[in-house]
């Protein structure tokens, strides 16, 4: 179904502009071609915000990785800087040759 649009008084600079964002020849032409430009623009902007809220997902998953990798590492050079761990007499399981 076709309809007429008629648009009164608009800024001969805006039909300008749309005339040459759009290559059409006519002012009518160009800002129907701007609203579908709009309309792919809109849905491929929202495409584009998903995308970027999975990868801060993605993002806030990996830091919390290297949080508790961190942790671990700090545990381990905590326990590795022990002296009492390659003590012969120590009973402890970290300890290279520890045999119960």
């Amino acid at each position: 179904m076709a309809m007429m649009l008629t648009i009164r008084d608009v800024d001969e600079y805006l039909v300008r502009q749309a005339k040459l964002a759009t290559g059409k020849g006519t002012g009518s032409q160009a800002f129907i071609a701007g609203i579908e430009l709009m309309i792919r623009q809109r849905d491929r902007i929202e495409d584009l915000e998903e995308t970027v809220r999975s990868l801060r997902e993605q993002v806030a998953v990996y830091q919390r990785t290297l949080r508790d990798a961190h942790a671990a590492a700090v545990q381990l050079a905590e326990v590795a800087g022990q002296g009492d761990m390659f003590h012969p007499t120590t009973d402890n399981p970290l300890r290279p040759g520890y045999r119960r």
